[in-house]
């Protein structure tokens, strides 16, 4: 299929033009994206499936950025592809009752966590692995007291604190 394509007629840029481009980018994963139409441009290589061996990306990644420059130019090849995924379960106002209620004290630990969530906004978490690994996305760390020994009196636990 793509070897059907004769690239230095379809890429509508010079191959000046694009290695000044991919010089500007140098230092930015988009430049890449450039290098792959100059050297189609070039001749070099006729083919993505020619182009993806020698280099580090898949002829599947070749072929997505080629649709894209296909369908938007230049600029859409360059633009921010954003990321793909799940949306977040936790939306923006369960994040702040949640940060509310552990600053209160009301959450101290993981499944607690996942009850408040379930209880007040109906989000269920079947385990506590995957809600661990959200709070570690988002750089939340669940704050526990300090250890207590059973002996120890509340004076001396004050003057400890400084």
């Amino acid at each position: 299929m793509n070897s059907r394509i004769h690239y230095p007629d379809r890429v509508e840029e010079s191959e000046d033009s694009l290695l000044k481009q991919e010089r500007r980018l140098h230092s930015s994963p988009l430049a890449d994206r450039v290098k792959m139409l100059r050297l189609l441009k070039s001749g070099r290589y006729r083919s993505q499936a020619q182009l993806a061996p020698v280099w580090v990306y898949r002829d599947r990644t070749l072929r997505r950025w080629w649709q894209s420059y296909q369908q938007h130019g230049l600029s859409g090849l360059l633009a921010d592809p954003g990321h793909g995924g799940r949306h977040e379960r936790i939306t923006p106002a369960a994040r702040q009752a949640l940060e509310t209620a552990m600053k209160a004290g009301q959450i101290a630990t993981l499944e607690e966590m996942r009850r408040f969530l379930y209880q007040q906004f109906g989000i269920d978490y079947q385990g506590v692995s995957n809600l661990s690994r959200w709070c570690k996305r988002h750089r939340i760390k669940l704050k526990t007291g300090r250890p207590r020994h059973a002996k120890a009196s509340d004076e001396a636990q004050s003057a400890f604190k400084k």
